[in-house]
């Protein structure tokens, strides 16, 4: 997306809900966001969200993404984030669950 197509965006939002004011800090946030974004996706889930809602949307409520461009980025990102969450999770996990004398006598006659 362009940053004129972003300063659409932001005066469409800001003419709907006058509470949404645009300042030059709110173009550059949303620009460093919305630079990967698929302008005319991101204008039709806008439209819809301008129909249903009474709130200004959040830049995630709107964002939309060309399938073919950020397929391959966003499946990275899954598995970078699964990643994090399995070594956050196994780091709390004992290295190696405790063994009980009777167990080992018992997995010895086996």
């Amino acid at each position: 997306m362009e940053k004129h197509e972003l300063m659409k965006i932001l005066v469409l939002i800001e003419s709907v809900y006058p509470e949404f004011t645009v300042r030059d800090e709110t173009v550059e946030n949303w620009f460093a966001v919305c630079r990967e974004m698929d302008y005319p996706l991101v204008m039709k889930k806008l439209s819809a969200h301008i129909r249903k809602s009474p709130y200004p949307p959040l830049m995630a409520e709107i964002a939309a993404y060309d399938e073919d461009d950020s397929t391959i980025e966003r499946e990275g990102l899954l598995l970078e984030e699964e990643g994090w969450i399995r070594t956050k999770h196994d780091r709390l996990l004992p290295k190696e669950p405790p063994q009980m004398p009777w167990q080992n006598e018992y997995f010895a006659g086996l």
